[in-house]
């Protein structure tokens, strides 16, 4: 097993700092709807280039796999789970019940998950079977910018949605908002909701889709 960089708390800030920029900017762009998603304990990410990954939350670990089908790398189920060889078996099993359950796919007839890299780990650190470069290789890259320094990745989100001030503003106050009390309702108002700066009508309703699987609603 090989150590990759530390995972846990900023890692699921990451990931909820790339969701709400989402969120705000899929109201400008509804064709890039299925890029970031969450259901429940899981953060789904894809890139609509043959990248797809899931992390999922649990109490006791963090466990991620993803699929580059770019990659040389062929994966069956049975692969599937080679990935997590070394790891104990509370991990395996929050991977099959939970992250894998979002990677499947048919193979010969029979569905099953389909993956090129995965880790798992917690607030002391995380572990892969790959290496760094592999990791990032076969499927990592799709966190890259989650895994960064929170101040670093702001600044990435607003570069590459060429936000404006009205919604950077808006970024900076959810996400504050979102991390101080992450189990707890937030309502957009109405002058909120217009700083996202939109009148698509396709892309203000994936924006609350997005929204709502953040816990976060909006008052209209």
């Amino acid at each position: 097993m090989n150590k990759i960089n530390e995972i846990g708390d900023q890692l699921w800030e990451g990931c909820i700092l790339a969701s709400i920029a989402h969120a705000i900017m899929v109201a400008h762009y509804p064709e890039l709807a299925n890029e970031h998603s969450w259901d429940d304990i899981n953060y789904n990410v894809q890139n609509s280039s043959g990248g797809r990954g899931t992390i999922t939350f649990h109490t006791n670990y963090v466990v991620g796999a993803f699929r580059n089908e770019d990659s040389e790398r062929e994966s069956n189920y049975t692969v599937a789970l080679n990935y997590f060889n070394g790891a104990p078996q509370e991990v395996i099993d929050v991977a099959v019940n939970e992250s894998l359950q979002y990677l499947l796919d048919d193979i010969h007839g029979s569905v099953a998950p389909v993956i090129t890299t995965a880790f798992w780990g917690n607030k002391g650190g995380s572990n892969s079977n790959d290496n760094d470069e592999e990791f990032i290789k076969n499927g990592g890259f799709l966190i890259e910018r989650q895994a960064l320094n929170i101040e670093v990745a702001i600044n990435e989100w607003i570069e590459d949605y060429y936000m404006t001030e009205s919604q950077v503003s808006l970024l900076h106050s959810l996400f504050e908002r979102k991390i101080s009390n992450p189990n707890d309702k937030i309502m957009l108002t109405e002058s909120e909701i217009k700083m996202i700066e939109s009148d698509d009508e396709e892309g203000l309703k994936e924006s609350k889709i997005s929204f709502g699987e953040l816990g976060i609603g909006w008052e209209l």
